[in-house]
């Protein structure tokens, strides 16, 4: 997390915290009248707003045009995340309602973490999303070879879970079509249900003195295994609320709408977005242009890891960044500590 270069006063605190809750919570600049009446600081209107002000100047509130109030910056909403806001313990009822859902999917991975999703969705208002732990024990469902020319063919793998690779190989002799048959008969009987694991480890010994060998299909195997045969396949991303953050007011802006639609519809730069982070046991929140891409500048990504099986998964919430960030810190630590639990047997 960023931190907050400057020491800020405890009345400075208490009035870019009003400003950053208020805001989060109307969609609309806030006025130094409001902030008194509406959190009873025992201050004047007027040193209310000249505190604003200096807040203004030190780069923590700005005002969208001229006569308005304030709202907060990314400088703004950082220093309410990392210093101001209190984070509560999840609503008992909710927190008893969500354990009973996850407790029903408790052995079904997919399911849970697709119901995780949505909960996240509903309990924060803005697009839930999860990734399953990437599997370390995936195998191989079929191999298909594909002519290309006289040396090259067409490796297409099938990994359990759907997932298809494809790598174009060279062999060091001429291969007739008619060979690739055969070849492919080897390699599904020598290799098919083992894990990527298994692969890696005996597939020079598994294919010795075949026709594979011969051709010198082995030696590229071989050569290129890390890239046909991973060891660990990536985690599957669910995403659920995307209808229901789009009536936010933020979404006025076609641009703002845009940025969300051709985030979540390329699962690899979000999911990117979210492993690059690293959450792991801690909460990480990116906010506004520290994602370091403009079209992101009106978002936050807030994620968590969670264990399932002593394998580490991401859940996250991707949201305008006027969002209600304590509400979202209590859903996600208390979902990732449950989530963990069904595993753990807390």
């Amino acid at each position: 997390m960023k931190t907050i270069s400057e020491r800020l006063s405890e009345r400075e605190c208490s009035i870019l915290a009003a400003t950053v809750k208020d805001y989060i919570q109307t969609a609309l600049p806030v006025a130094s009248n409001r902030v008194k009446d509406v959190y009873n600081l025992a201050i004047s209107t007027a040193t209310i707003r000249n505190t604003m002000s200096a807040l203004e100047q030190s780069g923590y509130l700005t005002h969208p045009y001229t006569s308005a109030g304030k709202i907060p910056t990314d400088k703004g909403y950082r220093a309410y995340v990392n210093k101001l806001m209190v984070v509560e313990d999840l609503d008992t009822e909710i927190a008893a309602e969500v354990r009973r859902n996850l407790d029903q999917l408790s052995g079904d991975l997919d399911k849970l973490l697709r119901i995780v999703a949505h909960i996240i969705a509903r309990l924060c208002g803005g697009v839930g999303i999860t990734i399953t732990p990437a599997s370390h024990q995936a195998y191989l469902r079929g191999i298909r070879l594909v002519f290309v020319s006289d040396r090259r063919m067409l490796f297409i793998l099938e990994l359990d879970g759907g997932e298809i690779r494809t790598v174009v190989a060279e062999g060091k002799r001429t291969v007739a079509e008619s060979q690739l048959v055969i070849l492919e008969e080897i390699l599904n009987e020598r290799l098919c249900g083992l894990t990527l694991e298994e692969i890696q480890a005996t597939v020079g010994s598994r294919l010795e003195g075949t026709l594979a060998d011969d051709l010198g299909i082995t030696t590229f195997i071989l050569d290129h295994s890390n890239e046909l045969f991973p060891e660990q396949v990536p985690g599957e991303l669910h995403f659920y609320g995307l209808q229901q953050v789009l009536t936010s007011p933020e979404f006025f802006d076609q641009n703002n709408v845009i940025a969300l639609l051709s985030l979540v519809e390329n699962e690899r730069r979000l999911r990117n977005l979210l492993l690059d982070s690293e959450p792991e046991d801690e909460m990480a929140v990116t906010i506004g242009g520290e994602h370091g891409d403009e079209r992101l500048t009106t978002f936050a990504t807030i994620s968590r890891g969670f264990y399932y099986g002593g394998s580490l998964g991401t859940m996250a919430l991707l949201a305008p960044k006027r969002i209600d960030y304590p509400q979202v810190f209590a859903v996600l630590e208390f979902i990732s500590n449950a989530v963990s639990g069904l595993v753990d047997g807390d």
